[in-house]
């Protein structure tokens, strides 16, 4: 199903509902890739009267209509599929599964349920599901490929079973799928770039090196193999040859964007705040309307309690995108451990927007809690931190030394001790641990 047949479905489903922007919150993916569309979907009456059918509760009537509609456009999803995208676009994820349960009962040799399933099934992390799921949608897509809509499944499958194979770490079988997808699609960068994460996991890195470059000659904005490299001998833990790749990257590539932002977060990954600086500017200059560059520049300023420039940076990305959850985020944090009131009132307003809207979101709370704390109200800020704690599973370690605060102010110094010592064991800086080690240091007197 293409993206825009999905979206005229959405449109027509939800004309007069009232759901609010309800109805946009969880899209299911559309998974045809290049299946037809008729070119004037408006022009369809039948599609029109299943909308109504669907908007007063009809559904058998609406599958009726769709089954005539598709009888007439056989390019068309089949009139379950299309039920189950009313469904969805309406916010009933109970009816949208049984739609597409129905469709399979209807036609099971059909790929296309089993392939929204296994979107389904990857949002919600039941890899195991999704791995079977796609495995089917192979299976019938092979098996019917003198169809055009189950023959462009066949891409996106493989495509699937690579991505569980990655979550499993079963590289073999990652590659397997990846080569089969590049048979068919030679010039995808992305699945190039995976199949060289794959190979370097099976230490094969000449292939590795040799697949990564041909992403980089096919892709836009593709980071070079060395830029590559680097991230993944980092993510192995070995940051001494990372930091020799790294430093190839920007040899080869001086004015690419993406590499010096790639250094810029591997730098501070690292805790080389000075050059995470230099990097973080040079991608700011080569793309001064970037939000990523101006969110880690604006990281960087964090840690080096720079916190007017944090500001800066925080407050145009926000501007740029004010649904960007880190822009948000980080701004209050530079706010608040600013000394002018305004500014503390103002993080304030922020945080309490964040946690609003995200409700149990644990970094919304966590930042919160720390607002309230820094205003010295001690009761509000344990309840945000409790809060926070209660979502998060494993606290962040700036997170842990917010309510390790809090405990110490209480006196309820053990439990302080407990969540700092948590907070320290963290291999990757955060900003609040030099106040970490300093409360840790003091509590052990």
């Amino acid at each position: 199903m293409t993206a825009r047949w999905f979206t005229y479905l959405v449109a027509v489903a939800v004309v007069g509902m009232g759901c609010g922007g309800r109805c946009w919150a969880q899209p299911v993916p559309p998974v045809g890739g290049g299946v037809g569309a008729p070119t004037s979907l408006g022009q369809i009456p039948e599609i029109q009267e299943a909308a109504g059918h669907f908007r007063n509760a009809d559904y058998d009537q609406a599958v009726e209509v769709l089954r005539t509609a598709v009888k007439k456009h056989p390019d068309l999803p089949p009139a379950r599929l299309i039920l189950a995208q009313f469904f969805n676009a309406t916010n009933q994820p109970a009816n949208m599964r049984n739609a597409l349960e129905q469709a399979i009962a209807e036609d099971p040799a059909d790929p296309e349920p089993y392939a929204v399933l296994a979107e389904l099934a990857v949002r919600n992390r039941q890899m195991t599901e999704a791995g079977l799921l796609y495995a089917k949608v192979l299976e019938l897509a092979d098996a019917k490929k003198e169809s055009k809509r189950a023959a462009s499944l066949r891409r996106p499958a493989l495509a699937g079973l690579a991505m569980v194979a990655d979550a499993r770490k079963d590289w073999p079988a990652a590659q397997k799928y990846l080569e089969a997808l590049l048979v068919e699609e030679p010039k995808n960068a992305g699945a190039l770039q995976q199949l060289g994460r794959v190979l370097f996991q099976q230490k094969k890195l000449d292939e590795a090196k040799k697949r990564l470059q041909q992403a980089a000659k096919v892709g836009d904005d593709v980071l070079g193999a060395e830029a590559n490299l680097a991230r993944f001998y980092q993510e192995a833990g070995d940051t001494a040859t990372a930091a020799q790749y790294m430093l190839e990257a920007i040899k080869a590539n001086p004015t690419d964007f993406r590499t010096r932002l790639v250094a810029a977060e591997w730098s501070l990954e690292i805790g080389k705040f000075d050059q995470a600086e230099t990097q973080a500017q040079a991608a700011l200059k080569l793309n001064p309307e970037s939000i990523e560059a101006k969110l880690v520049r604006g990281t960087v300023a964090l840690f080096r309690k720079d916190y007017k420039t944090a500001q800066d940076m925080f407050e145009q990305a926000h501007l740029q995108a004010p649904g960007n959850f880190s822009a948000t985020n980080n701004l209050v944090l530079a706010l608040v451990e600013q000394d002018e009131e305004s500014k503390k009132r103002m993080a304030l307003d922020y945080a309490q927007i964040n946690a609003r809207v995200g409700p149990d979101r644990p970094e919304a709370n966590a930042t919160l809690g720390w607002v309230y704390y820094r205003l010295g109200r001690i009761d509000e800020a344990e309840t945000a931190l409790r809060k926070s704690l209660s979502s998060a599973g494993q606290p962040s370690p700036d997170t842990a030394y917010y309510f390790a605060r809090v405990l110490n102010d209480r006196g309820r110094k053990e439990e302080a001790r407990r969540l700092l010592n948590l907070a320290l064991k963290a291999k990757s800086p955060f900003p609040m641990r030099p106040e970490a080690e300093a409360l840790a240091a003091e509590l052990r007197k």
